[in-house]
């Protein structure tokens, strides 16, 4: 599933656990690095290839945002 996939890719701080509603923006272990992982994997795992116009920092704020952004872009996130 493409939430727990996410959740591996970002980490999960010890003491909290990370939800799918989180904000991202303010968790230092989702840095542009962490991004660009995201979105590399999304394009190679979903084949979702994703125009450099598209890109808003808020449709990748959570871990629900991303999900819900691999599925408006027809892939097949839930297999």
């Amino acid at each position: 599933m493409v939430s727990e996939r996410m959740l591996k890719i970002i980490g999960e701080p010890a003491d909290t656990p990370l939800g799918e509603s989180e904000d991202l923006r303010g968790f230092a272990a989702f840095d542009s690095l962490s991004f660009l992982e995201v979105l590399t994997w999304l394009e190679g795992e979903f084949g979702a290839e994703v125009p450099d116009d598209e890109l808003r920092s808020e449709d990748f704020s959570s871990v629900g945002k991303i999900v819900d952004f691999v599925l408006g872009h027809g892939t097949e996130a839930g297999h």
